[in-house]
C-alpha cells in the first residue's frame, strides 16, 4: 500500500469504524445509566409513599394487610422483607441507605425487582412490577390523595410542595376551570374517573398527564406531565459529535503526522543540499512516494559526489596521462631536427606516429569514461542472450589475441534484462584487460544463480593481490609490475564496467580464478526494477 491517498484515505476510513463502534458503545452505556436513573426517578415517588403507609403502621398485621392493600391496587406482589432475604450487593445497599429505588433485573424484561427501604426501619420494599401500566398511574394517584387527606386542607399545599421532592415529574392542584379539557373528559371527571391526556403530540418533549379529581372540591390533581425516556437528548447528541469530531481530529494527526515528519526530513537535506553540502542525505525508509523520492534524492546526491570526486580524479589524472606522450613529443620532434639521413627521419616519424596514436586512443578512453559519468544514460532494456555476444566478441577479436585462446561456456536459453551496446561493453573491456596479462587462455562462463545472471571472465595471468582488488575499479588505477601500464591499457576500461553495471543494477567483483589468475565476476538481475537510475538499489547478492 505505497499510495498516500491510500494510506490516508483506508486509515481514515479504519479510524472512522472504530470511532463510529466507540461512540455507537459510549452512547448505548450512557443512555443504560440515563435509563436507570429515569425509571428509578419514575418509580421513586410510588415507593416514598408505599414506605409513609408502612411506617404509619406499626403492627404486623397492619402491615401485611397494608401490602395486601397495596398488592391489589398496584397488581403486583408488594411485601416487606429484611436485608437477609433479599441478598443485596454492596452497590444495593448503598443506594437505599441514600433513599434511591433499586430495579434488579434485565431492564427489556417484562417484569423488574423494585427494593425502597422503609424510613427509620430495618426492612425493605420489595415488588415485582411489570411496565408502566394505567392501573399503577391510578394506584400511585390514589396515594397521592391518600398523603393529601391525612393533612389539614390548609396545609395540602405544602404538603403537596414537599411531595415532589420525591417525584421524578411535577404534582399541581388546579382548578377545573384552568384546565382544556374536551366535553368527553370533563364527563369523566365529574363522574369521578381519572382521566389521561396527551400534551401536545408535536413536540418532542410531549408527555403524558394524569388528571384525578379531588373528592368534595372543585381542584383537579395534575400528575405529569410524564415525559418519555429520550433516547438521543439533544445534550448527549452534542457531546459526542464533539468527542468524535476530537478522535477524528487525532486520528487525522495521527496518519498525517508520519509523512509530515518524512517530507521535513526531506526539506532539511535539500535544504543541506542548496546550501552546498553534498553530504546531505534523507534518512527516509519505505517504498512509498516520499520514500522514493528521498531514495532518488539519496541516488542524486551520490550521484553528485561521485561527479565532483570523477571530475578531481580525472583533472589530476589526465595532467599526469598527457604528460607522457606530450613530452615524447616534444622530444621526438627534438629529435627529427638532428636527424640527417632519411631512413633515420622516418623512423623518428613512425615513432612520432605511434605516440599521437597512443595520445589519441587516450583522449577517446578520457572522453568515454566522461562521458558516462557526465549523466543519467538512455538505457533501453530488452532480453539479451550473453553467450551470444561472448559469441560476437571472440569473433570481434580473432585479429588481435595472438595465441591466447578465447572460449566461452554456458547456457544459451540464459536471457538478462539490459541494453545490448552497454552489456556488449563491459565484456570488451574485460576480455581485452584479460587478455593483455593472459599467458595462454582466457574464458568466459555464463551462468545462473538465484534470480541472477552470473559472468565469470577469467585468464591465467599473473593475477591480482587482495589488497589491490578494490582499487582496479577506479579510473587510472596503477598495480604492480605484474599488472603495469607496460601491459597497455590507461586504467579506465574497469572503471567503465564498473559504472555500467551500476545501471543495471549488478555488482562486479574481482577475485583468483582456478588457473591463478584474476577472475573478474559481474552479477546483473535477470529482471529489471524500472527505475530511475539514481534511485535504483542494488538487489543483487555477491
Amino acid at each position: 500500500m505505497n499510495s498516500i491517498f491510500v494510506r490516508i484515505y483506508g486509515g481514515i476510513l479504519v479510524a472512522l469504524l472504530i470511532i463510529g463502534a466507540l461512540t455507537y458503545a459510549g452512547v448505548e452505556l450512557v443512555n443504560d445509566y440515563r435509563s436507570q436513573l429515569y425509571r428509578e426517578r419514575m418509580a421513586r415517588g410510588t415507593f416514598y409513599l408505599m414506605a409513609e403507609g408502612y411506617r404509619e403502621r406499626a403492627g404486623d398485621d397492619e402491615r401485611q394487610a397494608w401490602s395486601r392493600s397495596l398488592s391489589r391496587m398496584f397488581g403486583a406482589p408488594v411485601t416487606l422483607r429484611d436485608a437477609g432475604e433479599l441478598g443485596l450487593s454492596y452497590r444495593d445497599g448503598l443506594h437505599l441507605q441514600e433513599g434511591r429505588v433499586v430495579l434488579r433485573g434485565n431492564p427489556d424484561s417484562e417484569r423488574v425487582e423494585v427494593l425502597f427501604a422503609v424510613p427509620d426501619d430495618p426492612l425493605y420494599i420489595r415488588a415485582v412490577m411489570s411496565r408502566l401500566s394505567e392501573q399503577q398511574a391510578r394506584a400511585t394517584a390514589m396515594l397521592v390523595l391518600d398523603y393529601l387527606r391525612a393533612r389539614p386542607a390548609n396545609r395540602q399545599d405544602q404538603a403537596l410542595a414537599d411531595l415532589n421532592q420525591h417525584f421524578g415529574y411535577p404534582l399541581t392542584l388546579l382548578p377545573r376551570t384552568e384546565l382544556d379539557l374536551d366535553v368527553e373528559q370533563q364527563r369523566r371527571l365529574e363522574r369521578d374517573e381519572v382521566v389521561f391526556t396527551l400534551t401536545d403530540s408535536t413536540r418532542r418533549d410531549a408527555g403524558v398527564r394524569v388528571l384525578v379529581p379531588v373528592p368534595g372540591g372543585e381542584r383537579i390533581l395534575v400528575m405529569g406531565p410524564l415525559h418519555l425516556f429520550d433516547q438521543f437528548p439533544w445534550e448527549l447528541l452534542v457531546i459526542a459529535g464533539v468527542v468524535a469530531l476530537l478522535l477524528v481530529a487525532l486520528s487525522t494527526y495521527l496518519q498525517v503526522r508520519p509523512l509530515q515528519t518524512r517530507l521535513r526530513r526531506l526539506d532539511r537535506a535539500v535544504k543541506r543540499l542548496g546550501s552546498g553540502d553534498l553530504g546531505a542525505y534523507a534518512d527516509i525508509p519505505g517504498n512509498d512516494p516520499i520514500g522514493q523520492v528521498a531514495a532518488t534524492f539519496n541516488g542524486m546526491t551520490a550521484h553528485i559526489r561521485r561527479l565532483i570526486e570523477a571530475q578531481r580524479e580525472m583533472t589530476r589524472a589526465v595532467s599526469h596521462e598527457l604528460r607522457t606522450p606530450v613530452a615524447r613529443l616534444r622530444f621526438g620532434l627534438e629529435m627529427l631536427a638532428d636527424c640527417e639521413s632519411a631512413d633515420e627521419r622516418r623512423e623518428k616519424l613512425n615513432a612520432l606516429d605511434r605516440d599521437i596514436e597512443q595520445l589519441d586512443e587516450l583522449i577517446d578512453e578520457i572522453l568515454t569514461y566522461a562521458r558516462l559519468e557526465e549523466g543519467t544514460p538512455n538505457i533501453e532494456f530488452q532480453p539479451v542472450f550473453l553467450l551470444e555476444v561472448c559469441d560476437q566478441l571472440i569473433g570481434e577479436l580473432e585479429d588481435i589475441r595472438g595465441d591466447i585462446l578465447i572460449d566461452a561456456r554456458g547456457s544459451r536459453d540464459l536471457t538478462v534484462e539490459g541494453d545490448p551496446r552497454y552489456l556488449h561493453r563491459i565484456l570488451q573491456n574485460l576480455v581485452t584487460n584479460a587478455l593483455r596479462y593472459a599467458k595462454t587462455r582466457v574464458r568466459m562462463t555464463v551462468t545462473e544463480q538465484d534470480g541472477n545472471l552470473i559472468l565469470d571472465v577469467d585468464d591465467d595471468g599473473a593475477g591480482i593481490a587482495e589488497h589491490q582488488r578494490e582499487r582496479v575499479f577506479k579510473p587510472f588505477a596503477r598495480l604492480d609490475k605484474s599488472r603495469h601500464r607496460a601491459s597497455g591499457g590507461y586504467g579506465l576500461g574497469l572503471s567503465i564496467v564498473k559504472r555500467i553495471v551500476d545501471w543495471h543494477g549488478g555488482d562486479v567483483a574481482v577475485s583468483e580464478s582456478d588457473w591463478g589468475g584474476a577472475r573478474f565476476r559481474v552479477i546483473l538481475p535477470r529482471e529489471q526494477r524500472r527505475q530511475h537510475v539514481l534511485g535504483r538499489q542494488k538487489t543483487v547478492k555477491s
